[in-house]
């Protein structure tokens, strides 16, 4: 029933204003914005997903959604907050995985109607070419082209910046270029039945507020339960026993060793901080004289020391797996399964490992040695393929790279092996498995060190030692022999089409050169590489990580062995360069996607108990949500972390115990 209110002013030759105030109609309201939004959600699902029937379960799903917070949208913005909806929905679809199909021209769901025979066939065009665009160059040529979204929008809807969605938008239209000749009129969606939209999300609703109520009753009656029956209870004739609720809630909240539970496996990770307001980013300057800022144009100064906590604001925890170190030092599940580490996340949360840290071990003869992936935050699906043999003896791995759904990685051969060979391998994991292209890529008596991947070549550094080594490049395929790019490379890091490297310039004297060079076509012949920067450093200092992404060049300088020393951040897109003052340790897994740069800080290894430190930086005001960068350590005392699109992973040890902890970050972070 509606509420009414008047406001009467004091009589005025007997005139008055009467104001009626009328609440919203919920259903009414909701009825209205999905008779007047249904055909264009319809439209944009079915332009994302390819199919009609999925299409109508998503915009059914968007509806229920949106009529279960319908009090919290605000007027006029129902339309823009239902398509948000929308398009995360299609986007945790597209980040679990599943397989695609796309129907060709004799499954397309369109009537024969003669009239419109023309419309059809444009209309069959868009879906098939959008079917072969990669997910991110979809979303983005959707978003920008088909519902007609500013660049602006469409960053800010699928959290990404905007020149990622110019870099992305260019290269899908290029492709788009080949299959349409003109642009496709609007997909034509069913008619939509109001009241039956309805009715299904007041039952959604009402099935949401029932499961909510019933958990609630269970865990009310699980911890009466359980406080009833925590300790020894007293049996006539049987004594003291503890009965199985007391086990229950025991294993669930006591960190204390139990008889029935068998060994203490003490507290659980860190938990993140959850405050209630989006924390302050730590505070910059600008560069003073003295400053040593390297070749970057007036960038600002964070001091790793003024870092704040990773919260809750920052990722979206999705997985926590358990583990500790056993009786041969090796990280384990508490199912005795390897621990991955961070190091090998992939953009589609899966993590590359080897099957057992054993691996490492010159003397371990166990042939069952695999490198494998497993997505730990998704649908548990995993992938593995064997290491090589070699003169009948397994090889042992030595480094491994991640970009997409691409992963190289290299191979020593045994000690007593004449001659002692290395090799390069590779594959690529889709939703059927993985599928070797050709194996190996590279086999040579030379030590390889470095290793990088672009989604069509790998990249890595050959050499008797790790200070005299050569840059190579391969395509993927094996179509080519390995092409030499550099010689001297300190760094090496790639993205999906661009490798970037460190190369110390030859010389000698207490000031040293490195360039920073760009290779964006590995496609042999002709020049190799673009100098972007030159850096000047003491003799003592290297240039030891670098990263790349659409958005950034990043790269750490630090004096040889450890010590003080600085990230450099070059913004690609504008000019919100900035430099890191890091503590002293040596710094490993630097890594960065859009505008996020994440590394890793260790103390001094003479140190008995070192301790990891690692952070997550957001280097421009497009992701800090704020005018300069931000700063955030991850939980824990002694911590790894890694990242890969805008997925993040952190290994915690507190010895013995470990865990591997998987999330979703945040992409821009919304400041008050």
């Amino acid at each position: 029933m509606s509420e009414l209110g008047t406001s009467m002013p004091p009589d005025d030759d007997g005139a008055h204003d009467v104001r009626v105030e009328v609440s919203r109609d919920r259903d009414a309201e909701f009825t209205a914005f999905v008779r007047d939004s249904g055909a264009y959600l319809q439209r944009t699902a079915y332009l994302l997903c390819g199919d009609r029937h999925r299409a109508e379960e998503l915009v059914q799903s968007t509806f229920e959604r949106v009529y279960r917070t319908w009090a919290k949208v605000r007027p006029g913005t129902e339309r823009a907050y239902a398509r948000q909806i929308l398009v995360n929905l299609r986007i945790d679809g597209w980040r679990h995985g599943r397989r695609e199909f796309f129907p060709g021209d004799d499954k397309l769901p369109v009537g024969a109607t003669p009239d419109h025979a023309g419309r059809l066939v444009l209309r069959d065009e868009l879906v098939r070419g959008l079917a072969q665009l990669p997910v991110n160059q979809r979303k983005v040529v959707v978003l920008r082209h088909l519902l007609d979204l500013p660049e602006a929008d469409v960053a800010r809807e699928l959290g990404i910046a905007v020149g990622t969605v110019k870099a992305a938008n260019s290269r899908g239209l290029a492709r788009l270029r080949d299959t349409l000749r003109a642009s496709a009129e609007a997909v034509e969606p069913p008619e939509l039945d109001e009241s039956v939209v309805l009715d299904r999300s007041r039952a959604a609703l009402r099935r949401r507020r029932t499961g909510q109520a019933v958990g609630a009753a269970c865990v009310t009656l699980l911890l009466a339960l359980g406080v009833l029956t925590r300790g020894p209870v007293e049996l006539p004739w049987v004594g003291p026993v503890v009965l199985p609720g007391g086990q229950l809630i025991t294993s669930l909240f006591d960190v204390g060793p139990t008889d029935a539970l068998g060994p203490d496996r003490g507290p659980g990770n860190t938990p993140l901080e959850c405050p209630g307001q989006l924390p302050g980013p730590p505070p910059t300057r600008a560069a003073e004289p003295g400053d040593d800022v390297g070749p970057l144009d007036d960038p600002v100064i964070v001091d790793a020391a003024d870092t704040r906590p990773l919260t809750c604001h920052d990722v979206n925890i999705e997985a926590v797996t358990g583990g500790s170190i056993d009786g041969l030092g090796l990280a384990v599940t508490d199912r005795d399964e390897p621990l991955p580490e961070p190091h090998g996340i992939s953009e589609t949360g899966k993590i590359w490992h080897f099957s057992t840290a054993e691996l490492l071990d010159d003397d371990d003869e166990t042939d069952a040695a695999h490198i494998q992936t497993r997505t730990w935050a998704g649908d548990g699906s995993s992938s593995a393929s064997s290491l090589t043999h070699y003169q009948g003896r397994r090889t042992f791995p030595t480094d491994l790279a991640v970009t997409g759904d691409r992963v190289v990685w290299s191979e020593r051969a045994a000690e007593e092996t004449s001659p002692r060979r290395s090799f390069l391998r590779t594959l690529n994991a889709s939703g059927d498995g993985v599928t070797t292209l050709i194996d190996p890529l590279v086999s040579t008596e030379e030590r390889l060190w470095l290793l990088a991947t672009t989604q069509d070549r790998a990249l890595w550094t050959a050499g008797v030692t790790d200070d005299e080594t050569r840059l190579f490049a391969i395509s993927h395929d094996g179509g080519n022999t390995p092409t030499q790019l550099a010689v001297g490379v300190t760094a090496l890091a790639a993205d999906g089409d661009e490798g970037v490297a460190a190369v110390l310039v030859p010389g000698s004297g207490p000031i040293r050169v490195t360039v920073i060079r760009l290779f964006d076509d590995l496609v042999g012949g002709g020049d190799f590489g673009t100098d972007l920067f030159e850096i000047e450093h003491d003799s003592s200092a290297e240039v030891t990580q670098i990263a790349i992404s659409d958005d950034v060049i990043a790269w750490t300088v630090v004096p040889v062995g450890g010590g003080s020393g600085a990230l450099y951040v070059h913004d690609r897109l504008g000019d919100g360069d900035s430099v890191v003052q890091l503590p002293d340790g040596i710094v490993t897994d630097l890594r960065a996607s859009g505008s996020l740069v994440s590394w890793t800080s260790s103390t001094d290894t003479a140190d008995e108990s070192p301790a990891d430190v690692s952070y997550l930086y957001r280097a421009t005001a497009s992701a800090s949500g704020y005018d300069g960068p931000d700063l955030a350590r991850f939980p824990g005392g002694s911590v790894t972390a890694s990242l890969a699109g805008d997925r993040t992973a952190w290994l915690e040890s507190a010895v013995p115990r470990q865990w591997l902890v998987e999330g979703a970050i945040v992409p821009v972070l919304e400041r008050g």
